[in-house]
């Protein structure tokens, strides 16, 4: 029964990984408001998605592969509707090949236990970049908080997923992504609609 749950939970979280970017990347092209997005967010999370699916063929997670695919996909078309709000990206993907390359020293050196961790700390990475955007921004218009719902989700769904198989890297990542999640909704809730002021982003 528990083995069948976990599969559903994969199933379903897979879907909300899919889509998690998509309320995001609607508003900016339509909007072409980006205030409050970190361009760094989806620079990192392309490179650890990618990460993650190297991960999970290592690991023969073979029900989790499509997720990373999808979820890499979506960063990119992310910085794609960043650009063309006129953000530069230079910095941003330079950041993203720094933390690729951090990650690919930590499997060198402390193997592929060390890089799941890494792995799952990395949304807490990208949300350093996300949560500093949007508390500097006095009015965070981009934001949109649909993503973020979705993120909730989705770290429900992969905690309990990663507790089934007791991989310490999954749970690692629910963690962090539920924390950031919610960290950017309360900021959305707090200030998103009401204030006005300057657009400072990482």
């Amino acid at each position: 029964m528990q083995e069948l749950l976990a599969n559903l939970a994969v199933a379903a979280a897979t879907v909300a990984t899919l889509f998690f970017l998509v309320p995001q990347i609607a508003k900016l092209v339509r909007t072409g408001d980006s205030a409050g997005v970190s361009a760094t967010w989806p620079a990192i999370g392309f490179i650890s998605n990618i990460g993650w699916f190297v991960y999970f063929v290592h690991e023969a997670l073979w029900a989790s592969l499509l997720a990373p695919l999808g979820a890499a996909t979506g960063y990119a078309v992310t910085l794609w509707a960043l650009a063309r709000t006129g953000r530069p990206l230079g910095a941003s993907y330079l950041r993203g090949i720094v933390f690729g390359s951090v990650l690919v020293a930590t499997t060198a050196v402390a193997g592929w236990t060390a890089l799941g961790v890494a792995l799952g700390l990395s949304f807490g990475v990208m949300m350093v970049p996300s949560l500093w955007t949007a508390y500097r921004t006095a009015n965070p218009s981009g934001i949109s908080p649909g993503t973020w719902w979705l993120g909730v989700a989705e770290a429900g769904l992969w905690g309990f997923y990663g507790w089934h198989h007791s991989d310490a890297g999954i749970i690692t990542f629910a963690v962090t992504a539920l924390l950031g999640s919610v960290g950017m909704l309360a900021r959305y809730a707090a200030v998103g609609q009401r204030a006005h002021g300057d657009s400072s982003a990482v």
